[in-house]
């Protein structure tokens, strides 16, 4: 080979070694939700951002639908390191960080705003680092999932007192149980997936869930009336495991959290016009909507709830400085 051709050879080497990334790592990651869902789409962009922000050494690859199990086999696998970040709902958390508990209880939230303030600040800051502390996973934002409502077959929910003796449907959970006997009505868990029958077929008189859900699983067209009561609205985190968290550099760990937070506020938008167009939906439909403005009534009837999961001295402080946030 002529030195010319030599040159030419070892330059061309020399490029390719510069604009390879370097260690380049592969990232598995846990969805529930379908490829089109507002978290599914924000979880992809997170990728994105940090595959351009690293060269891609990081390459994030997230497995939607729950490809690779249940949550709670997710949870397991995450805090052993099995797959690399997540995004849970928070509610499978709380048997083990039983502080995360207060996100969950009826009407913690005077809005969304609110609730944005609270995970966005201190009080979400201290809860994500009791969920590394105990489970081995590193909190880098939090998504929204939409506050839950009343909806009915029969009638129109307006207070409290219409709730009296009506079979609604809940999660297979004491708290959701006792929530919805605190409003005079009889709970009954079911699978999400036999709600439809059940509302259909009169087994049960109502449930209770976000305008997505509503409309995307058609109960709409068996329960007609839906109340903005918005009992509930439990965040989401983005979270990675705490062993793959600890080997990055600092620079990294900034282009991962900081990509995580852009993440997160795309999330928040395109949920924000996903509840628009599922209401608009099941308006145009025909559905009633009853607009709930005073939820002083039904939150004063959630005291024997929040004596009961949050009567601990460290519990009522922590639901004060939620309510606190302004």
């Amino acid at each position: 080979m002529s030195r010319t051709g030599l040159v030419a050879v070892v330059a061309a080497a020399v490029f390719a070694i510069g604009s390879a990334p370097l260690s380049a790592q592969e990232w598995r990651g846990w969805n529930t939700h379908v490829p089109d869902y507002p978290n599914s789409r924000a979880l992809d962009r997170w990728g994105e951002l940090v595959a351009q922000r690293t060269n891609n050494r990081i390459r994030m690859r997230t497995f939607h639908s729950a490809q690779l199990g249940q949550q709670d086999e997710a949870i397991q696998q995450l805090r052993l390191g099995a797959i690399d970040f997540a995004n849970f709902n928070l509610s499978p958390l709380n048997n083990l960080v039983p502080e995360t508990q207060v996100l969950t209880l009826p009407f913690i939230f005077r809005d969304v705003t609110h609730l944005h303030k609270t995970v966005d600040g201190p009080v979400g800051d201290e809860l994500a680092k009791l969920i590394e502390q105990r489970l081995n996973m590193v909190v880098l934002s939090w998504f929204d999932a939409g506050a839950r409502s009343m909806y009915t077959r029969s009638r129109p929910i307006r207070t409290p007192a219409d709730m009296q003796g009506l079979k609604i449907r809940v999660q297979t959970s004491d708290l959701w149980v006792d929530l919805i006997r605190a409003l005079g009505a009889n709970a009954t868990p079911l699978p999400f997936g036999e709600v439809y029958t059940a509302l259909q077929t009169g087994v049960i008189d109502g449930a209770e869930n976000n305008w997505p859900s509503y409309e995307s699983q058609r109960h709409f067209e068996v329960a007609r009336f839906y109340s903005t009561t918005e009992h509930s609205n439990v965040p989401e985190i983005v979270v990675v495991a705490k062993g793959r968290w600890d080997r990055l550099s600092p620079a990294d760990r900034e282009i991962l959290r900081t990509a995580a937070r852009e993440a997160s506020a795309l999330q928040r938008q395109l949920w924000a016009e996903r509840e628009k167009a599922s209401r608009d939906k099941v308006v145009a439909a025909g559905v009633t909507v009853t607009e709930i403005t005073d939820r002083a009534p039904w939150a004063a009837l959630m005291a024997p709830l929040y004596e009961k999961y949050a009567g601990a001295p460290s519990m009522r402080a922590l639901v004060d400085r939620i309510r606190a946030v302004q």
